[in-house]
């Protein structure tokens, strides 16, 4: 071998035992969750000390991929969530509705390097092989946590979380919003009218501390300003869309608590859609909660999923480990 050639070679083998690992992140994770855990905070400071990370979502990721591993262990309450996944949208189907997952990744995925130092989105196991699995199961999904990874790469300066929440940003949720509609687009049969009037005004700043700071710290760290999309208009007639979730089907949408009002997912998948789109969410427990208000509905309304043509369970990524998974019927039969 020619010199230069073992030189290079020598390089190579020298710099790739330095590159983070995903054994790397998870060691960060962990080491990062057992300070938490001792001093009782519900979040932990990135290497970046304006970012925050939820704990119980550091504690989903510590265990690495899902795919493969049996989930009624791994989840924290015993329950299969890829088992109520499938049952779920295999009723929905004889219902005449196409269900379609979309778990909102962790934020530390899109983001490990504000999390820990010298980390890179490669170093934290993607989403895509146990979205496969429901896929192989005939669940439809979309994959936001692949799709994050290339925004960030293709346009790092638009944040798609928010440094000081436990939620995506404005414009992440108007991404997976796009994304999403771009599937509902394609499902067989649908037909969409009423919200040709809703278009999206000029960007504005909104600033805001997040639900990760605790009232000292908000006495300190500067609220973080973010860029927001509202949408304009007002949808009509009968929703042939539902929307079920948590948290995140609400932030930029409800005001209050979750921040601002007209600019969140489901805003934007109205506008994107051209029609309006009903909603069932909670602030927690979007594997469960949502879906046994539905349930309660159909016991008053045994029609309620007769105009509704599509289902969009958005949840985030950390319920498949930290949530509940009770088996709940999408239409309770009467006796």
């Amino acid at each position: 071998m020619p010199s230069a050639s073992r030189l290079i070679f020598a390089l190579v083998v020298t710099i790739i035992p330095l590159l983070p690992s995903r054994a790397d992140f998870t060691m960060e994770v962990k080491a990062a969750l057992d300070k938490a855990v001792a001093s009782g905070q519900s979040a932990v400071v990135g290497a970046d000390e304006n970012w925050r990370f939820l704990t119980n979502e550091l504690k989903h990721l510590a265990l690495g991929d899902l795919a493969g591993q049996d989930l009624s262990k791994t989840n924290v309450e015993g329950t299969d969530p890829a088992a109520e996944i499938v049952r779920y949208a295999q009723e929905l189907k004889t219902l005449g509705v196409e269900l379609i997952v979309v778990p909102v990744p962790p934020k530390a995925a899109i983001y490990p390097d504000k999390f820990a130092a010298g980390l890179f989105p490669d170093c934290v196991t993607p989403l895509t092989a146990f979205l496969d699995s429901l896929k192989a199961q005939g669940v439809h999904t979309v994959d936001l946590d692949a799709h994050f990874r290339a925004a960030r790469a293709e346009q790092s300066d638009r944040q798609l979380f928010c440094a000081t929440d436990s939620h995506w940003s404005p414009y992440g949720a108007q991404l997976a919003a796009q994304l999403v509609a771009e599937e509902v687009k394609h499902v067989e049969g649908l037909k969409l009218t009423g919200g040709e009037g809703l278009s999206l005004a000029a960007p504005v700043p909104l600033e805001f501390h997040g639900d990760l700071l605790t009232d000292t710290e908000k006495a300190t760290v500067p609220k973080e300003t973010l860029p927001v999309v509202r949408v304009e208009g007002a949808a009509t007639g009968e929703a042939a869309v539902l929307v079920l979730g948590d948290s995140h089907c609400q932030v930029f949408r409800k005001g209050g608590s979750m921040l601002t009002t007209g600019a969140g997912f489901i805003d934007h998948l109205s506008q994107q859609l051209a029609a309006p789109v009903d909603e069932m969410s909670t602030q927690a427990s979007g594997g469960e909660g949502p879906r046994i208000e539905i349930a309660r509905r159909t016991v008053k309304d045994p029609g309620y999923w007769q105009q509704r043509k599509v289902a969009i369970w958005l949840f985030t990524a950390r319920e498949l480990t930290q949530g509940r998974w009770k088996k709940i019927p999408a239409l309770v039969q009467k006796k």
